[in-house]
C-alpha cells in the first residue's frame, strides 16, 4: 500500500497570517474603544432626576459586558494566530 503525501501550501498559510494579524489589530483597537470610548459621563444626562443614576449603572454594566467578550475575542485571535504560525514554521522546518 502506498503512503499518501499531502503537500501544503505556505503561500496561502502566510496570506491567512497576515489576515489575522489585521484582526488582531482591529480587536485590539476594538477593545481599547470599549474601554475608553464608550462611557458616558457622569453628568451627561443630567441629576435632577431618579432614573438617571440607574441608567448609569446600567451603561457601565453593558460596558463591562462589551470589554470582556472583546477582550475574549482578541485573546481567541492571538491564540489562533499564535498557533497558525507555529504550525507554518513546522511545516516549512520539514521541507528543509
Amino acid at each position: 500500500m502506498a503512503v499518501q503525501r499531502y503537500q501544503v501550501d505556505l503561500d496561502e498559510m502566510d496570506l491567512a497570517l497576515r489576515q489575522l494579524y489585521g484582526v488582531l489589530r482591529r480587536l485590539e483597537e476594538a477593545e481599547l474603544k470599549a474601554r475608553y470610548e464608550t462611557g458616558l459621563a457622569r453628568e451627561s444626562l443630567g441629576t435632577e432626576f431618579e432614573e438617571v443614576y440607574e441608567f448609569y449603572a446600567e451603561q457601565a454594566a453593558v460596558k463591562t459586558y462589551v470589554e470582556d467578550v472583546v477582550a475574549h475575542l482578541r485573546a481567541f485571535a492571538d491564540e489562533f494566530t499564535r498557533k497558525l504560525k507555529w504550525t507554518r514554521d513546522a511545516y516549512e522546518d520539514a521541507e528543509y
